[in-house]
């Protein structure tokens, strides 16, 4: 299986240095990124965030594969909501063609993928994932969080983690 991941999600892992997590968590499946999102990666790099190198390092080595789109795609992503950034326009744009699974961290695109039946995950579920599947523990992920808090800003509400880190899945 593929999964296509946006801007902030490998941002975010590339953040505290967990992007290796990810390739953990989907181990059965190719993470790849359209065009667009290695283009922010590169643009983000220019303002000084040099912790996207870590992502573009896994691009470059491909373990992390660039997926093109098809002109429909192409057609479809630019029909999209303009306050969608190309990358999670183009990401959309693959896993609702190809029925493929989103990563994203934007809530308007989660929102969106949700109303149209695309599969998408948030950084919450993602967290959430890594400790209930025991790729790592809970003490481990709150290491992640504050991690990502210290070097994007990261912030996550009182309701983002106890959704995190309940016992149970809780309806959002």
């Amino acid at each position: 299986m593929i999964i296509i991941s946006d801007t902030n999600i490998l941002s975010s892992f590339a953040a505290c240095d967990s992007l290796p997590l990810l390739f953990r968590l989907f181990s059965r499946s190719e993470i790849c990124i359209p065009p667009a999102v290695q283009d922010e990666l590169q643009v983000g790099l220019k303002y000084g965030k040099t912790h996207l190198n870590i992502a573009l390092k896994e691009i470059f080595e491909n373990r992390i594969q660039r997926l093109p789109l098809s002109s429909n795609e192409q057609e479809f992503s630019q029909n999209l909501p303009k306050n969608l950034k190309i990358g999670e326009r183009e990401g959309i744009a693959l896993a609702q063609n190809r029925k493929l699974l989103f990563l994203s961290n934007d809530k308007q695109a989660v929102r969106y993928c949700h109303r149209y039946g695309i599969l998408a995950n948030d950084l919450v579920d993602i967290l959430r994932l890594l400790w209930t599947r025991r790729i790592i523990s809970k003490h481990e992920v709150k290491v992640i969080i504050n991690k990502m808090t210290e070097v994007e800003e990261l912030t996550l509400s009182s309701k983002q983690l106890a959704i995190i880190f309940a016992s149970s899945r809780r309806r959002r």
